[in-house]
């Protein structure tokens, strides 16, 4: 449809009064406030194949809420850029600090953006159908995938799903998933629970009450650590008891708080989004021994590895960047770009290997972080359909990883993530 003589007399007018009041660029106040307001919409575990395959009417409910509200961050965007505005209307939210004290935001000691060796096809030895995975752990004697509102237990013998625990509704939103001496764990977002699995009787044994938003949950051998997302806190969980024997507060409350936890080096680690940093707590007197900051570019919302001499954390779906931590220093050591999205990384034959996801459902790949040159040195490419992106664990025998593009649990051989 061709336009009137008067539209595009209007349209000329626009562009040149817009281009005489609007700045070059978005005020940084405006960008400040609008990132701030962005970090308030609902952080959820939402991995790259949710968004191809929606798992739950919640789930999709929630990305509608944030697509309205980034749009909305969009719009304002352009008109505050066409007015000319210096500040906004928003205002930023604070969020207080740690109790020790920040470290200094370091350059990295070494950065990659080298091209990564060429891949090593894989084809899976087995492929187990799981509806939905979410996240996976293993046990003497069994394999365990978290997905919504169940538990699936894996044979490795027969690689067969062989059990199956209810759980909560599968329309709530479910996390992590840890194992130890005191069983399974799983939490539960919606419901604000902690469930507690008896592997042996494939029964809940307890449904525990873990704070605002429980996220990421790590067993020890004399406690489970609980990250409340929207709490601003980390939960230290009795299992002789089942309740919270202790609170660590990192952050004031609200979305993107501490996320995922990894135990080592004498300290429990945590990722918080909305403090760019990774902090170490004292798991003997419960109190936070150093709050890591990392540069601008990396943000810290993917899981932890440690190593036998650093700490790793992804930036999820936010960044292809992982970052290394030196323990010894508590500085950032070194970047690692990934060339595609890392989520939660794995120690196999003491290196961090990570299950990456490009973009594209049949383009996935593993691969493993050379920590001598702080480089990819291997990629592995697990058959020709592979998403990547899901999480990922070594047993004596085998390393299976999630599929969820596919719905699958992969069986892969340990002997090709040797050195």
């Amino acid at each position: 449809m061709t336009e009137r003589p008067d539209d595009l007399d209007v349209d000329r007018a626009l562009t040149a009064w817009m281009h005489s009041v609007a700045p070059g660029r978005a005020p940084t106040r405006l960008l400040e406030d609008t990132f701030t307001e962005t970090m308030r919409t609902r952080q959820v575990r939402v991995y790259p194949w949710h968004r191809t395959a929606p798992i739950g009417g919640e789930r999709a409910a929630t990305r509608s809420r944030t697509q309205l509200v980034l749009g909305l961050v969009a719009l304002l965007l352009v008109v505050a850029t066409a007015a000319g505005l210096a500040g906004g209307a928003l205002r930023p939210t604070s969020t207080a600090s740690p109790d020790a004290t920040a470290k200094p935001i370091p350059t990295p000691a070494a950065s990659s953006g080298a091209a990564l060796p060429s891949p090593l096809a894989l084809a899976p030895a087995v492929r187990v159908p799981v509806q939905g995975p979410i996240a996976i752990v293993a046990t003497d004697d069994a394999v365990w995938v978290l997905a919504s509102g169940r538990l699936d237990r894996i044979d490795p013998v027969t690689n067969v799903v062989v059990a199956s625990v209810p759980l909560g509704s599968a329309a709530d939103l479910y996390n992590g998933l840890a194992a130890g001496p005191g069983g399974l764990w799983a939490t539960d977002n919606d419901s604000q629970t902690l469930y507690r699995v008896d592997p042996v009787g494939n029964t809940v044994a307890s449904k525990i009450a873990a704070g605002l938003a429980p996220k990421g949950v790590l067993a020890t051998a004399d406690a489970v650590w609980v990250a409340d997302v929207h709490g601003g806190t980390v939960l230290r969980v009795d299992p002789a008891t089942n309740r919270v024997a202790t609170t660590v507060f990192l952050a004031s409350s609200g979305t993107s708080g501490p996320n995922w936890l990894a135990s080592g080096f004498g300290s429990i680690w945590v990722d918080v989004p909305n403090a760019a940093s990774l902090v170490r707590i004292d798991p003997v007197t419960n109190l936070v021994q150093e709050t890591i900051k990392v540069p601008s570019g990396i943000i810290p919302c993917g899981g932890i590895a440690v190593t036998a001499t650093g700490v790793w954390v992804t930036g999820c779906s936010a960044s292809t960047v992982m970052a290394r931590i030196d323990p010894s220093t508590n500085m950032l050591a070194a970047t690692v770009d990934l060339g595609g999205s890392g989520f939660n990384p794995a120690v196999i034959d003491g290196a961090p290997w990570v299950s990456v996801d490009t973009g594209d459902p049949t383009t996935g790949r593993l691969v493993r972080i050379d920590e001598a040159t702080n480089t990819v040195d291997r990629v592995l490419i697990p058959g020709t359909t592979f998403g990547g992106g899901g999480d990922m664990v070594a047993t004596s025998s085998a390393v299976w990883i999630i599929d969820g593009y596919h719905d699958a649990v992969l069986r892969l051989s340990l002997a090709a993530f040797a050195p």
